[in-house]
């Protein structure tokens, strides 16, 4: 958690992608935008980024297929610790989309690669803003 010079908590991104690059571009631009961003290479890591953090995770921020867990599964396990956490769920495979259909749709999110780190953005403050269970949450 970080504190803000006026006492109000950031919002904290669990960023779960393999891939380093993309990994690194959100990481910068999520920090740049305000949040503070544990970035983790593998659901493993993002497992033990989570235990570690003794404070509140707003959103996890998962890529759907990564080698050893998909992201869906990984927020499955997350939600067991913390069960206010967020998903958003990041993919260019069609069939990731289908993924959030097992959360309440106040509480995942699902936006297809290639994405831009500003639509990322728009989509985590959605996804932050409502608990409006008819909404629907994809882009």
């Amino acid at each position: 958690m970080t504190i803000t010079a006026a006492g109000a908590r950031k919002t904290t991104i669990l960023l779960a992608d393999d891939e380093s690059a993309i990994a690194l571009l959100l990481e910068m631009d999520l920090t740049r935008r305000g949040y503070c961003v544990l970035k983790a290479h593998s659901a493993s890591e993002a497992t033990q980024k989570s235990a570690d953090c003794p404070t509140p995770i707003d959103v996890l921020v998962a890529d759907w297929n990564m080698p050893d867990i998909k992201g869906d599964e990984l927020a499955h396990q997350l939600l067991k610790q913390r069960p206010e956490m967020k998903l958003v769920l990041m993919s260019g495979h069609p069939a990731a989309a289908e993924a959030i259909n097992d959360f309440p749709k106040n509480q995942a999110a699902f936006i297809a690669k290639p994405l831009t780190p500003s639509k990322l953005d728009s989509m985590i403050k959605e996804i932050l803003s409502t608990d409006d269970p008819s909404r629907t949450r994809a882009a």
